[in-house]
């Protein structure tokens, strides 16, 4: 992988390299768990902000693909396969 050098202020990098070494790590290790970290956050934003999109501009059509999800879970709970409710209790009040 290549290397290269980020330009900051002293004070974010003191920060980083604080927090870094509580976590016995390096600020590079820190930096890339960081920014794998948001790029996650970054797609699920995304991706909330889509089924917003879709909810708002086409209600029905949200509603059609709410109640797809809704039959393809009935249909696992009939096969036997479980239900997304037991795989995530703590997702599903």
């Amino acid at each position: 992988m290549g290397r290269t050098t980020l330009s900051t202020t002293t004070e974010v990098r003191d920060r980083l390299a604080r927090i870094a070494r509580g976590r016995h790590t390096t600020v590079s290790d820190l930096l890339e768990s960081v920014s794998t970290r948001l790029e996650r956050e970054e797609a699920l934003r995304r991706a909330t902000e889509s089924y917003r999109r879709f909810a708002e501009e086409d209600p029905a059509g949200f509603e059609a693909y709410l109640a797809e999800g809704r039959a393809w879970e009935t249909a696992t709970v009939v096969d036997g396969l479980g239900s997304a409710r037991d795989e995530f209790p703590e997702l599903n009040p």
